[in-house]
């Protein structure tokens, strides 16, 4: 019988213990009738969202008329849509304006259970668009706002006279 150096076999035993617990994990993730899509914020607002979670997936931060370019892996989602579909949807706003004073310039938090609207086929990114008086649209996408058929709203330009 071969004999192995004690720092071999724990090495060895470690490796295997990695390699099963991975695999398990791997199992456990993502269920067969689920997918999974990064998160990508778009603020069509003159706040800055400091940070934003979707069914406590963390999204990042958005600049005032910005976002799109960012993506937060990941959150898990059915294949097949259903009617009534819905994710909680937390975010924190503030002035853009760095003179803002006040209850303007402190972060305030938001919240809304928000439908995920229809999609005929799994995609790749949940597209978070922030709209004005605390709306929030949820879109399951391949694709950015700027996509040939993308079914929901561009991000506006930014006002002229917005300075920050």
């Amino acid at each position: 019988m071969v004999s192995f150096p004690t720092w071999m076999r724990r090495i060895l035993a470690v490796l295997l213990t990695l390699i099963a617990l991975s695999a398990c994990s791997k199992s456990g993730e993502q269920p067969d009738d689920k997918a999974t899509a990064q998160l990508s914020g778009y603020n069509h607002t003159a706040d800055y969202i400091h940070q934003f979670y979707v069914d406590d997936a963390w999204g990042g931060n958005v600049f005032a008329y910005g976002g799109g370019g960012k993506f937060v892996c990941c959150i898990v989602y059915p294949l097949t849509w259903r009617e009534g579909l819905t994710a909680k949807v937390r975010w924190t706003t503030s002035s853009s304006d760095p003179n803002a004073t006040g209850s303007a310039a402190e972060g305030q938090w938001h919240e809304a259970i928000v439908p995920i609207e229809r999609y005929k086929e799994p995609g790749t990114r949940l597209n978070v668009h922030f709209l004005g008086d605390g709306k929030v649209r949820l879109i399951i996408t391949n694709g950015t706002d700027e996509a040939p058929g993308y079914p929901g709203p561009q991000l506006p330009p930014k006002p002229k006279d917005f300075k920050w």
